[in-house]
């Protein structure tokens, strides 16, 4: 009678322990916000960035070899081979098509700094506009979604500047224009920087706490023509091919 008293208590702490484990694997196995599966593609990690790291993280290290490489360029601005040579560097760091003949061995990582950094801002946006976005998270993108609209009106500037260098004839304008561009990629770099704080102080804030998500929920979510978003972990090669769904 002790032995089966002894077997019975020993099975039951065996369930116990299976009950547990199970309810640990559902609390952990969550899927997360929406809305921070959108910050995730911005701070973690996408599909199409060298390294598959995320696009706002992408941004900050073209942000940064534009403006060293407008900074060569005035160094180097008494050599006009030079410095053309460098602020086509600067070109290829903000949008690599633009100098197809450096596409595969320029200086940027060639993905593009004006790519990231508008990918960037959609993908915060899309946080926003998720059903599970927090109210933080609503206010907070729409003020970062501004201020990367001033950087990308700058890119574009320092775009018209570099071709006009390319162009010119004058080593005095390219000189002052190789200055401009210096000044215009030092604020970006600044700006990005600054975005980078913005979004830590609203990750900072949310409640649920936000935490890093997995790239089986990055790379799985994807958006219905009715423009629900879903996780689809079958399609996640094909962008949900067939299934009348698709992928950003």
């Amino acid at each position: 009678m002790v032995f089966f008293k002894a077997v019975n208590v020993v099975y039951k702490f065996i369930l116990f322990l299976f009950v547990s484990l199970n309810l640990v694997a559902c609390v952990t196995t969550q899927a997360p916000r929406i809305s921070h599966v959108h910050v995730g593609h911005a701070m973690t990690a996408w599909q199409d960035t060298p390294n598959e790291q995320g696009l706002f993280i992408t941004a900050e290290q073209e942000a940064s070899i534009a403006f060293e490489h407008a900074q060569y360029a005035v160094e180097n601005s008494h050599d006009v081979k030079l410095l053309k040579m460098h602020i086509k560097h600067v070109q290829h760091t903000m949008s690599p098509e633009i100098v197809p003949e450096m596409r595969n061995d320029g200086p940027g990582l060639g993905y593009g700094f004006i790519k990231a950094i508008a990918a960037s801002r959609d993908h915060i946006l899309f946080a926003a506009d998720s059903k599970d976005a927090s109210n933080n998270v609503e206010v907070s993108a729409k003020k970062w979604s501004k201020n990367v609209d001033v950087i990308l009106e700058r890119s574009e500037l320092i775009i018209t500047l570099s071709h006009a260098v390319i162009k010119s004839d004058s080593h005095e304008e390219m000189i002052v224009l190789s200055d401009e561009i210096k000044l215009l990629t030092q604020q970006n770099l600044d700006g990005v920087k600054q975005l980078n704080d913005d979004i830590m102080i609203m990750i900072e804030k949310e409640d649920p706490p936000y935490q890093t998500v997995e790239k089986k929920y990055l790379f799985g979510l994807i958006r219905l023509p009715s423009g629900e978003w879903e996780f689809n972990f079958n399609k996640q090669s094909d962008g949900g091919a067939g299934t009348g769904s698709f992928q950003y």
